[in-house]
């Protein structure tokens, strides 16, 4: 079961190429951006190891099944309405990103709302299944698209095209203080273990996350490569002027496999599996949430058919995001994703202490209670 764990690490650190993270780390470069890296890689693996470590001390529970059962309801609902937020809109940023991104490289004269449907009907299916169908899903499309994607990734770290030199005088901003919001940008990266919000319901009693230097070895070459590679195609001034840096660095380069010749096609198409996975699993996790917000709610992870309630609220994710698009033009959207990357980085902090405290708390109840009659016969004998 640990497996399905590690592979939200990997996707998750993946998918922030889709994201405006680069982006906003390569607006920083010479204001805090590297610094704020070396911070993030820190802190990430912390944040990593602490949280998932105390989610294995609630076994079979969400997030949301934690709070309900530790806190007063009406600010129970408040917990969960807020993480219902952050989930969703990460899905949607996501799904509004690509499909941006496919019209201006695919036919800048399509219809921009035609794709962004498809991207967010497709989402909305895959949310409403039940949390073991999600799950099985992933699994195929990490298989599928892994694979090719840290190919493209290393073929652009070993390209003739590179300049060190750029990466080097880069890197030597590395003293410069970190912003707040490329730091804010830079632990996303590492954020593939809060996924465990809702997917700790299918780990049994004493599971055990081995091997758990994946997360920083992983998601610390997505960051780097994510950042350096751009500059390292674009020189240090000329990574700055492009807002889809990684398709035009995608762009950049070629394969020599047979009718396969520009990266950029296959690039899109993967992470276009890689896109519909992650609006799959954060509007999956977004009803989730929505649905505890219920008194009489009761989470089952195996649901077959799939309620009707998964439909509406999936129904309501799709709407808002077709709202979104309509409202929002470029400038919108870096400063939605900028505010939604902080909110983000309060969330987890926060998600970390609740759980802290909860298991702080069980800890001191569990001294409280007076020993049984057996242990107490056993004593005196």
């Amino acid at each position: 079961m640990a497996r399905y764990f590690y592979y939200h690490v990997i996707y998750v650190g993946m998918i922030n190429v889709m994201l405006f993270v680069p982006w906003t780390l390569i607006q920083h470069r010479f204001n805090g951006a590297v610094s704020a890296i070396v911070i993030a890689v820190v802190v990430g693996t912390v944040l990593a190891y602490v949280t998932t470590s105390l989610f294995l001390r609630f076994p079979g529970m969400g997030l949301p099944d934690i709070i309900n059962s530790r806190l007063p309801s009406g600010i129970a609902i408040a917990f969960n309405l807020f993480g219902a937020l952050i989930w969703f809109l990460a899905g949607m940023l996501v799904v509004y990103a690509y499909s941006s991104t496919i019209q201006q490289f695919f036919n800048p004269d399509m219809n921009s709302y035609l794709f962004l449907l498809l991207m967010t009907v497709a989402g909305m299916w895959g949310a409403s299944r039940c949390t073991r169908s999600v799950q099985f899903a992933q699994e195929i499309l990490m298989l599928l698209c892994a694979p090719l994607i840290l190919m493209i990734l290393f073929k652009a770290v070993f390209s003739s095209w590179l300049d060190w030199d750029a990466i080097r005088i880069t890197a030597g901003y590395v003293r410069t203080p970190p912003s707040f919001i490329s730091l804010c940008a830079a632990t996303f990266v590492f954020a593939g273990y809060n996924t465990l919000t809702i997917y700790n319901r299918l780990l049994p009693s004493g599971t055990k996350l081995r091997y758990r230097w994946i997360i920083p070895v992983f998601c610390t070459f997505f960051l780097l490569v994510s950042f350096f590679i751009p500059i390292g195609f674009h020189g240090t001034v000329g990574a700055a002027d492009y807002l889809y840096i990684w398709s035009i660095t995608a762009d950049s380069m070629i394969m020599e496999y047979g009718f396969v010749y520009r990266v950029l096609y296959v690039f899109l198409l993967l992470y276009t599996a890689l896109s519909l996975m992650f609006a799959m699993n954060t509007w999956h996790t977004a009803m989730e949430f929505i649905k505890a917000c219920h008194p009489k709610h009761k989470p089952q992870p195996e649901q077959y058919p799939v309620p009707a309630v998964n439909w509406w609220i999936t129904l309501a994710f799709g709407a808002i995001t077709m709202a979104y698009a309509y409202w929002t033009n470029s400038t919108r959207n870096q400063l939605v994703h900028q505010n939604w990357l902080i909110l983000r980085t309060f969330s987890d902090l926060l998600t970390t202490c609740l759980l802290a405290w909860f298991t702080i708390k069980g800890f001191r109840r569990k001294k409280k209670q007076p020993p049984n009659a057996m242990d107490a016969v056993i004593s005196d004998s």
